[in-house]
């Protein structure tokens, strides 16, 4: 009997020469191709990883009886391109979208005709049971979790049910990607997934719509992935489990990271999104991936400071006093944090987002803050239309938001639906908060100014919203060189709000990749530091009036940042900075002596030119903070 030919496409982004295996579609051949039915019918082709381009790899198919496409925002538009130029080369191909960005009615079916048929939440068991079907020749409406059309046109969903099934068979352990691994130039990165599912239920988020209750994987699983991960030299794994370090088992997984590292050198780095309760365990989970270097930082998310909001959201976060006592905890064992905050979340106002990010600062945060755009995801609360219409959310839809890459066309880049406005916050707060945002994250989380704000904060006892709003509106109303930095910012927000661009910004400087705003202004900001820190100058006379301390300070805060061919070297000064500086990291201000002082400020870093500096520091080393000297494993030592 002749085969059934199928093909599996889940298109990702080439990040360096590195492509992520493509493990959604990797998992839904590795749970259909265990039944011997579907393996005495259908054989798997291929697996398309990449951003093929649509005509050739058109071109390049055999006979394709079966395509099943996973959806994601950074893939959605390619995927609709390729799909409907498949359907005209053949019409006779059954095509299955499924994956995140499938929305959970039928209105894919309604608006592409070319579609055959939607797998809604997670796709294992459906796309298995619709090949099944489609060899025994009867109709969809047994298999739960799907829209497909009746003969007569009309879209119908059959029954919505949860999936309770807590094992598959592992892509990695069956040979799913070996030929993928085999044929390709390029390095992988890979998705661990330890267990499945959520117990919260963010509004904005759809892992708990998905899936409300944790199913754990087999340990023994697990186990033997990793080690597959480790012979096949995986340099970066993206564990996306929810909430890594809500389990005790966690730690025995991280504790095999850790030895695979130290027996074969990989994997090299693994990223995790941590669980906001045990915190004690997460700790232990952070320390010891920090001592083997593998770790990325610990997450201490808030989203929000407002209670408004964490109530539309439906999130409850730590409390001030504990997410400071971790902050200081994380400091004293030598482990960076970075803590996260969605702009354009349900009742954020200007006012409640701005002191927000500036209380962080109070409440001990200076290694690393994200503030992010408020992605609408189509299985999430926060878009359904009653929710929409409750808190006139108002929305554009752009090409996808893609940093770290080289810049693509509309198709490939994806498909990005952003909040620009609420109820509670126009449009025009949305650009100036991002614009205000954007300057604490660059000047302070990147540390261009951390120390000119931290001294001027317990020095004079001006809050750190204070100190940058009114460096804010210096830039806009006093500054030559910032001001044109910051006019950048400014386009770039009100072009995307008129749906004329993304909320990127590449510069041949720093290379061909697209960088977030805040990352672009720390990098013109330092390339241009001369300007930049004259400006500064200027602005700190206002505060610090002593002429001599002024020079010094201003003299270390250039110091104190990572500079590229300026790797290793010694400075001295009349105070010393670098306890003072120290203790207010440990929330522990002791008065700046004065005396003078030589440091050495060393670095394991060391970069050559703003190519790699950008990639290597600012791209790599964020979360890090690896452009601080202040950051281990950087050094500032007394000599």
């Amino acid at each position: 009997m002749n085969k059934k030919n199928v093909y599996l496409v889940q298109a990702g982004c080439l990040y360096g020469n590195t492509y992520y295996l493509p493990y959604a579609v990797g998992m839904l051949a590795a749970f259909a191709f265990n039944d011997e039915r579907i393996k005495e019918a259908y054989e798997l082709k291929r697996i398309i990883y990449s951003l093929e381009d649509v005509d050739e790899s058109i071109r390049s198919l055999e006979n394709p009886a079966f395509v099943g496409f996973s959806n994601s925002i950074w893939n959605y538009n390619y995927n609709l391109v390729y799909a409907r130029k498949l359907k005209e080369a053949y019409p006779d191909c059954i095509i299955q979208f499924g994956g995140h960005h499938v929305p959970p009615t039928t209105r894919y079916l309604d608006d592409y005709p070319f579609i055959d048929l939607l797998s809604h939440r997670k796709g294992e068991e459906s796309f298995r049971d619709v090949l099944l079907a489609l060899l025994d020749g009867s109709d969809f409406s047994s298999i739960p979790n799907i829209s497909y059309r009746l003969p007569d046109g009309k879209a119908v969903q059959t029954e919505e049910t949860k999936i309770t099934i807590s094992d598959y068979p592992s892509p990695y352990l069956t040979g799913v990607f070996d030929d993928i691994i085999k044929d390709s130039e390029h390095r992988f990165s890979c998705v661990l997934e330890t267990n499945r599912g959520c117990p919260y239920n963010c509004c904005y988020c759809d892992w708990g719509e998905l899936n409300s209750k944790v199913r754990l994987f087999p340990l023994e699983k697990v186990m033997a992935e990793l080690e597959w991960m480790s012979e096949h030299k995986m340099e970066f794994v993206y564990c996306v489990d929810a909430n890594f370090g809500m389990f005790e088992r966690d730690e025995i997984i991280a504790q095999k990271l850790v030895e695979l590292k130290e027996t074969n050198g990989y994997p090299n780095r693994l990223q995790v999104s941590y669980a906001k309760c045990e915190q004690d365990r997460v700790f232990r989970i952070n320390k010891m991936l920090a001592d083997h270097g593998i770790g990325k930082g610990a997450t201490l998310a808030l989203q929000s400071l407002s209670p408004a909001v964490l109530e539309n959201v439906g999130r409850a976060n730590i409390s001030k006093e504990e997410y400071s006592k971790q902050i200081a905890r994380y400091r004293d064992a030598g482990i960076s944090t970075y803590t996260e905050l969605i702009l354009g979340l349900p009742g954020e106002t200007y006012e409640t987002f701005t002191h927000g990010l500036c209380e962080i600062l109070e409440l001990g945060q200076h290694s690393s803050v994200s503030a992010y755009y408020c992605e609408l995801l189509p299985n999430s609360t926060l878009s359904s239309p009653e929710y929409i219409k409750k808190f006139k959310i108002k929305t554009v839809s752009t090409s996808l938001n893609q940093y770290h890459c080289e810049s693509m066309d509309d198709v490939l880049s994806g498909f990005s639906t952003i909040i620009v406005g609420t109820e509670t916050l126009s449009v025009e707060d949305w650009i100036r908060a991002n614009e205000f945002s954007t300057c604490v994250q660059s000047m302070h989380h990147f540390g261009i100014m951390q120390c000119a704000a931290m001294y001027v904060r317990h020095e004079y006892g001006v809050s750190y919203y204070d100190f940058y709003s009114r460096l804010f509106d210096f830039i806009e109303n006093e500054s030559v060189f910032c001001k044109n930095v910051f006019r950048r910012v400014s386009s770039v927000l009100r072009n995307f709000v008129d749906g004329k661009g993304g909320l990127t910004y590449q510069n041949d400087i720093f290379g061909k990749i697209t960088y977030p705003l805040e990352e672009a202004v720390f990098l013109l900001c330092l390339y241009h530091s001369d300007e930049f820190y004259g400006e500064m100058t200027a602005f700190l006379k206002r505060y610090v009036t002593d002429k001599k301390m002024l020079s010094q300070l201003m003299a270390y805060q250039k110091a104190v940042v990572l500079r590229p061919c300026v790797n290793n070297y010694e400075a001295e000064y009349e105070y010393d900075f670098a306890e003072y500086f120290g203790s207010i990291l440990r929330n522990a201000c002791t008065p700046l002596k004065k005396g003078s002082v030589k440091y050495r400020f060393s670095t394991v870093f060391e970069t050559n030119d703003w190519v790699e500096y950008a990639r290597e520091i600012i791209w790599y080393g964020r979360r890090n903070s690896r452009m601080m000297y202040s950051s281990a494993p950087n050094r500032i030592d007394k000599i």
